[in-house]
C-alpha cells in the first residue's frame, strides 16, 4: 500500500500553513451574503484586519458576483424581518403578557383569601409581599421593553442605511478580484457535463437538482469550473470560504464546521493543476486568520459569525404533499433517525453495509400519510459511500443532512455484529 497517495485528502499542519502562505482565497455567494447578518463591528474587523492582509489574494468567480448582486438588495433588510421582528412583535409581547398574568393572578389570590371567617383563608403578609414584587417587576419589564425597543430601532436604522450607502458592497469592490464571465456556449457545456455528474451525485451542486430551475440548477458547478480554470491559469492552491454547508460540497460536524471538502473535489482540483484545495466556513476562516495572519479578533466576534452560520444551516426535510401539493417542513430534530443495518455484502475492500431509517409523517394541511426512507451505504468500513432519500405520496424538495447525524451519533464505535447482513 502507498499511504502517501492519500495525503492529498488530509489537511496536515504543514499543508495548512502553506495554504495560508500562498493560496488564493475564494468566497462563495453564501459567505458574501452573510456579511449582511454580522454586526457592523464584526464585519468591519474582517475588512480592516483580514481583507487588508489578503488584499491581492481575494478572488470570486464571475458567477458568485452575479448571484451576490442579484440577491443583494433583497437581502439587506432580511435581518430585520428574520431576527429583529420576532423579538419586537412576539417575544417582548410574551414577556409583557406573562408579567400581566402574574400580577392579575396574585391579586386574585389575595381577593380569594382575604376573609378570615371562611375558607380559603391564608395569612396576607406573604401575599402582600409578593404583590409588591410584581409591581417592581412591572416597572422592570416596562423599562426592559423600552430599552430593547430603542436598541432594535437603532439596529434597524443602521441596516436600512445600507440601501443608500452599502459599505459592505464597497468593501467587496475594494478588495475582491472577479473572474471573467463565461459565454453562453461555455455554460451549456457545463450543463451537459452537469447532467451526468448529478445523475451519479458527483459533487458539487447535485443537491440543487430539485430545488432550482434552468441553469440555476448548475450554479455551484459553474462556480467550481471557474475556480478550476482560474487556479490552473495562475498555478495556485485555493482556500474556499462557504457558509452553505451541503453534503454536495463538504462533510460537516454537528457544530456546522467543515471537516473536509468532498474527496471528489480534492482529487479533481489536484488533477487540474497538482495543487491543494481546502474549505472553511467563515467562522473557521476568521479563527484560522488569527493564527496564520496574526490578527487580533475577539472570540466573541467569531461566535457571532458561528451563530449566523448555524441559523443558515438549520436542517429540515422539506417536501410537497402528493395529495394537496402543499409544502411541508420538518426540522431534523423531529425525525426519528433510527438507522438499522438492512443489508450487506463482501467487496474487494471489505464489507459494504446498507443502513435505513423509516420516517412516518403526515401532511400538516390535509393529513395525507407520508413515508420517507433515508438510506446510507458504508464502504469500506467506516467510510460514507452513498446516500439516498425516497418518499411515498410526496416529493422531496430539500433533504436534511441525515448523513452527518448518522456518523456523529449512530456510528461512534463500530460493533462487529452491525456489519453482518440482517
Amino acid at each position: 500500500m502507498n499511504r502517501e497517495s492519500f495525503e492529498k485528502y488530509e489537511l496536515s499542519p504543514e499543508k495548512e500553513k502553506n495554504l495560508w502562505n500562498d493560496s488564493i482565497v475564494v468566497f462563495d455567494t453564501s459567505a458574501l451574503i452573510d456579511f449582511y447578518y454580522y454586526p457592523k463591528e464584526t464585519r468591519q474587523e474582517i475588512f480592516d484586519k483580514i481583507f487588508l492582509k489578503l488584499k491581492d489574494r481575494l478572488w470570486i468567480p464571475y458567477h458568485v458576483q452575479f448571484e451576490y448582486l442579484k440577491n443583494r438588495k433583497g437581502i439587506i433588510e432580511k435581518p430585520i424581518v428574520e431576527n429583529y421582528n420576532p423579538i419586537k412583535n412576539e417575544k417582548i409581547k410574551d414577556i409583557t403578557s406573562a408579567k400581566t398574568k402574574i400580577l392579575k393572578v396574585s391579586e386574585q389570590i389575595k381577593k380569594d383569601t382575604l376573609k378570615p371567617e371562611k375558607h380559603p383563608f391564608l395569612p396576607q403578609e406573604k401575599i402582600d409581599e409578593f404583590i409588591e414584587f410584581t409591581k417592581e417587576l412591572d416597572a422592570r419589564v416596562q423599562q426592559f421593553e423600552k430599552d430593547l425597543t430603542e436598541e432594535i430601532a437603532k439596529q434597524e436604522t443602521e441596516i436600512k442605511s445600507l440601501n443608500e450607502n452599502d459599505t459592505i458592497l464597497k468593501a467587496f469592490e475594494d478588495n475582491l478580484n472577479v473572474g471573467p464571465e463565461l459565454s453562453h456556449s461555455e455554460i451549456m457545456r457545463i450543463v451537459a457535463e452537469g447532467k451526468l455528474r448529478y445523475e451519479f451525485e458527483i459533487p458539487p451542486g447535485y443537491k440543487d437538482l430539485k430545488e432550482k430551475i434552468g441553469t440555476q440548477i448548475f450554479g455551484d458547478l459553474i462556480v467550481w469550473k471557474q475556480i478550476l480554470n482560474y487556479a490552473k491559469d495562475i498555478d495556485k492552491s485555493v482556500i474556499f470560504i462557504c457558509n452553505d454547508l451541503k453534503i454536495d460540497w463538504c462533510y460537516k460536524d454537528s457544530r456546522n464546521r467543515i471537516e473536509s471538502p468532498r474527496e471528489e473535489l480534492i482529487k479533481e482540483f489536484n488533477d487540474n493543476n497538482q495543487k491543494d484545495f481546502w474549505m472553511y466556513n467563515q467562522s473557521q476562516f476568521v479563527y484560522k486568520a488569527k493564527e496564520y495572519l496574526e490578527v487580533d479578533i475577539e472570540d466573541a466576534r467569531i461566535e457571532e459569525i458561528s451563530n449566523v452560520i448555524s441559523n443558515r444551516n438549520n436542517d429540515a426535510l422539506i417536501y410537497k404533499c402528493g395529495f394537496c401539493h402543499q409544502r411541508n417542513e420538518v426540522p431534523i430534530e423531529e425525525l426519528y433517525l433510527e438507522f438499522d443495518c438492512v443489508g450487506g455484502s463482501e467487496r474487494s475492500m471489505g464489507a459494504e453495509n446498507q443502513y435505513q431509517s423509516e420516517e412516518p409523517l403526515e401532511c400538516s394541511f390535509c393529513g395525507n400519510d407520508i413515508n420517507v426512507t433515508l438510506e446510507i451505504w458504508e464502504y469500506p468500513i467506516g467510510a460514507h459511500n452513498l446516500d439516498d432519500i425516497t418518499i411515498d405520496n410526496g416529493e422531496v424538495i430539500q433533504s436534511p443532512d441525515f448523513v452527518t447525524h448518522f456518523w456523529d451519533n449512530y456510528y461512534d464505535e463500530p460493533d462487529e455484529d452491525m456489519f453482518r447482513e440482517r
